[in-house]
């Protein structure tokens, strides 16, 4: 054989190997998805929506109507909205913002870190801090008084 043909047996085995490759990685990535599917709806209360899928570095983290599911290694964790005290958002440079366009990662309760690694993050995190706002409070001395009822003179 000549030198020509061996250099193109090598590039042939090279793309062979290469192909096989990428093949496994597909359905590795694709068996890790539809995992992730099953796992999510075993976790899901009656009656709960998921609404946001924002992938992380350790795990993604799935916005319902109910709560705040993060995923670790094997499961899930779960946060109600009742139990969300803050979320914190941060620019690149380490500074606290409100802003969710200028966020690099959010803090919720000073514990969880979610960082700007994909396009649903903007959306994610408004969502969030709407979910944690709190009510304006009234002016001082002047209360709303309910439907229906008048004021004590």
């Amino acid at each position: 054989m000549q030198v020509w043909q061996y250099l193109l047996l090598c590039a042939l085995g090279a793309l062979i190997l290469f192909l096989a490759v990428w093949s496994a990685a597909v359905k590795r990535r694709r068996r890790k998805e539809r995992d992730f599917t099953r796992r999510l709806e075993t976790v899901l209360q009656p009656r709960e929506n998921v609404k946001l899928v924002c992938p992380n570095r350790g795990g993604r983290w799935v916005l319902t109507s109910k709560r705040l599911l993060m995923e670790d290694g094997d499961g899930f964790f779960a946060i109600p909205f009742s139990k969300l005290k803050r979320v914190q958002g941060q620019d690149a440079n380490g500074k606290t913002t409100t802003s969710p366009a200028k966020m690099a990662r959010l803090t919720v309760n000073g514990e969880y870190t979610l960082h700007n690694t994909c396009e649903v993050f903007l959306e994610f995190a408004k969502q969030l801090k709407a979910k944690v706002k709190k009510p304006k409070k009234t002016a001082k001395g002047v209360a709303k008084c309910p439907e229906g009822k008048k004021r004590p003179s």
